[in-house]
Order: structure tokens, then sequence, then C-alpha cells
């Protein structure tokens, strides 16, 4: 084998190990595990610590401390970014592509996005002379990057996915209810209350916190038709605003028993053998792991489906 050969070789080698730990094996490999532990450690103080600056007396006392710090996690985030970017092309989504595209594709990737908001105070201040503390905002943004590493939050853009159209109908009802209750204050209440209700802009603020029934009482119809339109807009609010809300709580539960019927099809089609071997085993790890279920929850549904299945002993040794 030539010596060109064997580098390429090393080098795939390499960026496998390095897709494994971050994005493969967070649930059976210590490493992986403790690398994504650091990760989120350093995510989670990043943003303490942009809180804490915004407070003047600690970014006085502590100011050279919190520039370091800065420079040190925007230094590991780099990294990180630059090593996601290289290693995406071992992803099973982008072995048609060649790796110039898998990575252009990937880069597209919400996920990808959010990591590149988390290096862009460094990116702006590379151009422009911006002070890394300025630029808090998208400092308290890195808590985004946490999606890598708590699978719920998977479950929960799915959700949303599904169930976009529902709540965007939803919402959109929502608004238009906004804007005739607006108008309609505007017309009883503006020339009363011309501070509160003389446009139907600043009618808007009022329409908005009685239709989602919170009611800050800062701004209140003092005329009688102006109260019972309220009744009638607070009524039609409660109802209404707690539509999406339900809409995602039913997808959810559907959601959850969509993925666990999905598994428990393939634990049964192992079992039809009569045993999983461990190569079937594995493959059900791999495929909870996807579908983001724990693997005491796999164990539990194998043996709950041993238990209903007959002729479940193996045919070679019995057990």
């Amino acid at each position: 084998m030539s010596e060109s050969s064997t580098h390429a070789l090393t080098t795939t080698s390499l960026r496998a190990r390095v897709y494994q730990l971050l994005e493969n094996e967070t649930n059976r490999n210590i490493t992986a595990k403790i690398v994504n532990l650091l990760l989120i450690v350093l995510i989670i103080t990043n943003v303490i610590a942009a809180i804490f600056e915004s407070e003047a007396d600690y970014h006085q006392l502590y100011q050279q401390e919190f520039y370091l710090f800065e420079v040190i996690s925007l230094s590991i985030f780099c990294i990180e970014y630059l090593l996601r970017v290289w290693c995406s092309v071992e992803d099973e989504k982008y072995q048609a592509s060649s790796n110039i595209k898998a990575r252009l594709r990937y880069m597209m990737t919400p996920m990808a996005i959010i990591d590149l908001i988390a290096i862009l105070p460094f990116i702006i201040a590379l151009f422009f002379a911006v002070d890394l503390r300025a630029l808090r905002l998208l400092r308290v943004l890195r808590l985004l990057k946490l999606t890598h590493y708590f699978k719920g939050f998977n479950i929960f853009i799915s959700v949303i996915n599904k169930e976009l159209k529902s709540i965007t109908a939803a919402m959109t009802v929502m608004m238009f209810l906004i804007i005739i209750a607006a108008s309609l204050m505007h017309s009883v209440e503006g020339s009363i209350q011309p501070e509160a209700f003389g446009s139907i802009i600043q009618s808007f603020w009022w329409a908005v916190v009685t239709m989602t029934t919170v009611g800050y009482g800062d701004v209140v119809p003092v005329t009688s038709i102006g109260k019972i339109i309220s009744t009638f807009i607070m009524l039609i609010g409660v109802g209404l605003v707690a539509l999406p809300a339900g809409m995602l709580a039913a997808r959810f539960g559907e959601e959850l028993r969509e993925r666990r019927k999905n598994l428990n099809a393939h634990i049964k089609d192992a079992l039809s053998s009569g045993y999983i071997d461990n190569e079937q085993y594995q493959a059900l790890e791999q495929l909870a792991d996807k579908l983001e279920i724990e693997p005491r929850d796999l164990q539990r549904s194998i043996n709950l489906l041993k238990q209903g299945h007959h002729g479940n002993k193996c045919p070679h040794c019995g057990k």
C-alpha cells in the first residue's frame, strides 16, 4: 500500500472516530459522554458569565477574567464547529454526495446554523472593531447549542414540524381576531381614551393582553360597549390561545406512540428467529438512539415482547 493511500485511510479513520465522538456514540462511549458533558458545562457557564457580566459591578471587578473566558470559549466553539463540519461527511444522509457538497449541506442544517451563531462574535470581531462583550445577545443564544445534547429538543422540533400547518392556522385566526378587536376598541374607546385607544396601532397592546387573557390592567375600557366587547374577546381568547397547546400535547403523545410502535415492530422482527443475537441487538440500540428512546426503555420493551413471544429460546444453546 502506498504512503498516500495509508495517509488517506488514517484520515478517514480519524474522521470517523471524531464523528462517533461528537454525533453518534453519546450513549455508548464513555469518552463521548465526557466530551459532551464538558461542552454542556462550557455552554452553561458561558451563558451564566454573560448574565453576570451585564451587571456593571461584576463587569468592572472581573473585566479581564470575563474577557479571557470569552476568548477561550470562542476558541473551543470554533474548533468544535470546524470538527463537526469536517466529519459531517460520515453521516449516512450525505454518503451519496461529494465531500464538499456533504459539508455544504450540513452547514445549512439548523444544528450547524446554531453552532455558527455561537461563534459569530469571533467572526464579527475579525472584520469589525466590535467589543466582544457588546455581543451579549449572541452569547446568550449559545443555549441553543444544548439541542445537540438533549434529545428531547429533537422530539419537540419534530412535533412542531408535523403540526406546523395547524399551529399556523390557529395563530393566523388569532391575529385576525386581534386586529378586529383592536379596531373595535379604537372605534368605541378612541375618543374617550386617546392615549390608550387613539389609533388601531395603540389598541394592539390591549387586544394582545386581553386575547391572551393576561390582562395587566394598565389599559381597560371605560364604556359599557367597550366592556361588553372585552368580555367576548376574553372568552374567545381562553379557548383560542389554548388551542395550539392542545395540538402540541396531543401530537407529543402520538409521536411517542409512533416511535415505540416502530421500535416494537423491529424487536418482533428480531425475535422471529427465537432470540436476539448481538448484531440484532446493536441494530436495535442504534434504532432506539435514532428514535431518542432510552436504553432502559429498549430493554423493557424487549423483555415485555419476549414474555409474549413463544419459542424465545436460542435453537443452538437453549437460552
